[in-house]
């Protein structure tokens, strides 16, 4: 008889072939020259911390990577350069172009945009839709926002759910079989 620990892992098995076997979609890579852009109603500095507290509609824009939180905390480096950006909301969103012309849209309790690592942490009702790719769900999913790489894992006894699109025809296969008729 198998456990739910049991269960869960041929799961979480069975869903990392699954992503493994999928095309790779990747995020536009022009935004990773961009700057980043963040903007909210109000903000609080610490210098000694070299943090921003921002509240009340935080955007961040990045070339074509939006996100959008009712309060956002920006993480610089000695060199004041802008390393993270954390999102909190209900729910935190992000968005980016990506490659193959659809649009990567996510939603999460929280986000957190590592810009060096060129990551996002999505956790608390994480949900990443991909256009022409699928639908991830989980409590926590990793999103890379140079490759558009995913990677997530669900709650305590809990799971993911993902919904993979089929691959669309092309219009030339389409029109060669009309022709043959």
């Amino acid at each position: 008889m198998s456990t739910p620990r049991s269960r869960a892992s041929a799961s979480l098995s069975l869903v990392a072939l699954i992503v493994l076997a999928a095309p790779a979609v990747q995020a536009l890579k022009s935004d990773r020259e961009q700057p980043l852009e963040v903007a909210a109603n109000h903000f609080a500095t610490n210098q000694n911390k070299h943090l921003t507290i921002l509240t009340g509609g935080v955007k961040l824009t990045r070339g074509s990577m939006r996100g959008e939180s009712d309060k956002g905390t920006v993480h610089q480096g000695e060199d004041d350069e802008i390393r993270r950006v954390v999102l909190e909301g209900k729910p935190a969103r992000l968005q980016q172009q990506l490659d193959s012309g659809g649009l990567m849209h996510a939603t999460a309790a929280t986000i957190d945009y590592d810009t060096d690592k060129a990551t996002a942490i999505l956790t608390g009702n994480a949900i990443v839709i991909q256009q022409g790719r699928g639908e991830f769900r989980g409590e926590r999913i990793v999103y890379n926002t140079e490759t558009g790489e995913l990677t997530g894992e669900g709650a305590p006894g809990g799971g993911i759910t993902m919904k993979m699109q089929p691959k669309a025809k092309s219009e030339s296969k389409s029109a060669d079989k009309d022709a043959k008729k």
